[in-house]
């Protein structure tokens, strides 16, 4: 049995059938405290899906951690940056109208949500790897181009492994 508590729980509450068939598992609420039974890996992949949906993800890519290619990344931009410059980070993140962050998102297939002072990133570990590396390079003030250039090479690498059927890690 585990034990989480949530942001949102009444967003898992209202969707707890679908997950617990979803992931082989029970959900219950006991106070503000979400309470999850099933077997050992069921339990912890319930705790990612959980987290991810809270800080939300929609339920379809939050069921991709499901399958152990698949992670979830959180980035704690107070590790890396003061509070007074927590903003502007997050800008640069997002970018205008949002481009950087879905321009990111494009070029390594993940999905990339933002919520408070943390960026969290479900997707391949790989992929995941590249995207929070990229993160990491706006937050210490690369320039967005330099960021784009290295992420389009390793979209464009991971393209040539594939249709070689190599599995790269960058």
């Amino acid at each position: 049995m585990e034990k989480i508590f949530l942001k949102y729980p009444a967003k898992i509450m209202k969707i707890k059938r679908k997950l617990e068939k979803a992931l082989d598992i029970k959900i219950s609420k006991i106070g503000e405290e979400i309470v999850i039974e099933g077997e050992g890996m069921q339990e912890f992949e319930a705790l990612q899906v959980l987290e991810a949906i809270d800080v939300n993800f929609h339920t379809k890519v939050a069921l991709l951690l499901r399958d152990s290619d698949y992670i979830l990344e959180k980035i704690n931009l107070k590790d890396y940056v003061r509070q007074s410059r927590l903003s502007t980070i997050k800008s640069r993140i997002i970018g205008t109208k949002g481009n950087t962050k879905r321009e990111m998102s494009i070029l390594t297939d993940c999905e990339i949500i933002i919520n408070d002072n943390t960026v969290y990133l479900i997707g391949l570990t790989d992929d995941a790897n590249i995207a929070s590396k990229a993160i990491r390079s706006l937050i210490k003030g690369s320039t967005h181009s330099s960021v784009y250039a290295f992420l389009e090479k390793s979209r464009r690498i991971r393209k040539e492994h594939e249709l070689l059927g190599d599995n790269p890690s960058l």
